[in-house]
């Protein structure tokens, strides 16, 4: 009954975890920052405080809510924002400093790039619609694969993002009321609900 009541508390963050997606998402696109999305930030927030299973709920629910609002193209990169999390997760199992959510951030452009790349490849013949298409075409043009071209122009594209959405969310995590919020789930976070 208890891991229930704590389940329903961590599935409520994990839906105003998916608002902060959409709406930072929005916003920053609106304010068109270039290679600064943080669409992402409340998918690794979720991933690196909860169960790697909520951070996935939470990437995979984002993008079926962004295929409502953009169209249904968008619901495919929910698979990119699933393993995201899932990096996240493991990255941040031991602790979530400066050095650690840098190498995550890191890790997670790498990792996700690969990913959305075989989905842009699918879906758009591997351009991004976005300034990184330039250097897609200028790598292409070296002779280099499509793949290659467009998995560079991805991490060129989103490591910014996910260094700078891991460092966010290192800070966030550290507040003292979503501490509170954490010691009321669980005592620690880390030690029950990733156990």
């Amino acid at each position: 009954m208890e891991e229930q009541k704590i389940d329903i508390k961590v599935l409520i963050l994990c839906a105003v975890a998916v608002a902060i997606n959409v709406l930072l998402g929005t916003i920053v696109a609106f304010i068109n920052i270039p290679f600064v999305y943080l669409s992402g930030m409340g998918t690794i927030f979720i991933a690196v405080n909860f169960k790697m299973r909520y951070g996935v709920i939470t990437g995979l629910t984002t993008h079926l809510l962004l295929g409502l609002i953009h169209g249904p193209t968008t619901v495919f990169f929910g698979l990119s924002s699933m393993v995201n999390a899932i990096v996240a997760n493991l990255c941040s199992r031991k602790k979530f400093d400066v050095p650690q959510a840098i190498f995550t951030g890191t890790l997670v452009s790498l990792i996700g790039s690969m990913v959305s790349v075989c989905i842009r490849l699918i879906l758009f013949g591997g351009l991004s619609n976005s300034v990184t298409d330039v250097l897609i075409f200028a790598v292409r043009s070296t002779g280099v694969g499509m793949f290659i071209a467009a998995y560079v122009g991805a991490v060129t594209d989103s490591i910014i993002d996910k260094i700078l959405s891991c460092l966010l969310v290192m800070k966030l995590s550290k507040l003292p009321p979503l501490q509170k919020v954490f010691n009321s789930l669980s005592g620690s976070v880390k030690e029950r609900l990733l156990s």
